[in-house]
């Protein structure tokens, strides 16, 4: 087991046991399997000098679901809080005075360090609404959120306007839920962790109804695993980041001329051909987001965060 609770070991991809299936019916040489170092003589299946466990093995990775869908990423506490940071940069400049936010413009707060949406009991649109789901977790936890305060509690304010008085006078409701959120950043990366752990399983069986089951595992595994088996902390942080800052993709409430802009859209755009799964990904959401930004409607005004979108796929390229 590595530091993250996963054991050092990926799964071998569909082409690895096509390969391993090529071998052993004698259409393809040996020595090109990546499994087991054998002459590069043809051997039917029948003569063949695999040893019957890698046989099994093999077999049983073809024929039963893929491990990703079932393990779960797990990260220790100094990793969350580092995620939780990178994430807090990207969502509020990682300044305290940002974890209760409103945009001008938008029809809901935003709170806590993913900036989750947060709707007021009159405005409730169709995007996901994650403040009460996260601050149930957060109470499942052991926090103590504000005596006022509940996961079936609407935005206390209903307007920009309300929010931004709120915010200037600094008013009791604003000052105790951003140090209740202050004091919880820890507990709100482990959220986003487990919306992480929840959704794969669910985008993987869309993309497989869809016919993009084997693009989206192969390029999941190629951020999250490193070559020797082992978890990548940079691509566990640009998975974590994106499904929290755009969706998981699958909802079909969260469609703008039938088109989506979540994890799934970036997954399925990933060029195969760069060597660099960082880049890949940055330059598929570059694309993602360019297109929500045209296919939206003109009133939301999406490219007031063009600049802000893509500075953030930018720091997937970086360490």
């Amino acid at each position: 087991m590595n530091s993250f609770g996963l054991r050092r070991f990926a799964p071998p991809s569909f082409e690895e046991v096509n390969d391993f299936w090529s071998i052993a019916k004698g259409q393809k040489s040996a020595k090109k399997n990546p499994f087991y170092p054998l002459p590069t003589t043809h051997y039917p299946l029948s003569y063949s000098r695999y040893p019957l466990a890698i046989v099994l093995l093999l077999l049983a990775f073809t024929f039963v679901p893929s491990l990703l869908s079932a393990s779960e990423l797990r990260l220790s506490d100094a990793q969350a809080r580092q995620i939780a940071h990178r994430i807090w940069l990207n969502e509020g400049s990682g300044k305290r005075s940002k974890l209760v936010w409103w945009n001008k413009g938008e029809e809901f707060a935003s709170c806590g360090i993913g900036h989750f949406i947060w709707y007021t009991k009159d405005k409730p649109m169709w995007f996901w609404e994650a403040f009460p789901p996260m601050l149930r977790f957060l109470i499942a936890h052991g926090a103590k959120p504000p005596e006022w305060l509940t996961p079936e509690t609407h935005c206390v304010w209903n307007s920009y306007e309300e929010w931004r008085r709120a915010k200037r006078s600094n008013a009791p409701k604003m000052r105790q839920l951003t140090d209740f959120l202050d004091r919880t950043k820890g507990l709100q990366a482990r959220f986003m962790l487990k919306r992480l752990n929840d959704s794969f399983p669910r985008i993987l069986a869309y993309a497989r109804a869809h016919g993009q089951g084997r693009i989206v595992e192969a390029n999941y595994r190629r951020l999250l695993f490193r070559k020797d088996g082992s978890i990548d902390p940079r691509g566990a942080y640009i998975l974590i980041d994106y499904i929290n800052f755009k969706g998981d993709g699958i909802n079909k409430g969260e469609r703008y001329q039938g088109k989506g802009w979540g994890l799934y859209q970036v997954l399925t755009r990933m060029d195969p051909r760069d060597p660099d799964p960082y880049h890949a990904f940055s330059v598929a959401g570059k694309k993602v987001l360019e297109r929500l930004i045209h296919i939206a409607p003109p009133e939301r005004r999406l490219w007031r965060f063009k600049k802000g979108w893509f500075n953030r796929m930018d720091t997937y390229t970086k360490p």
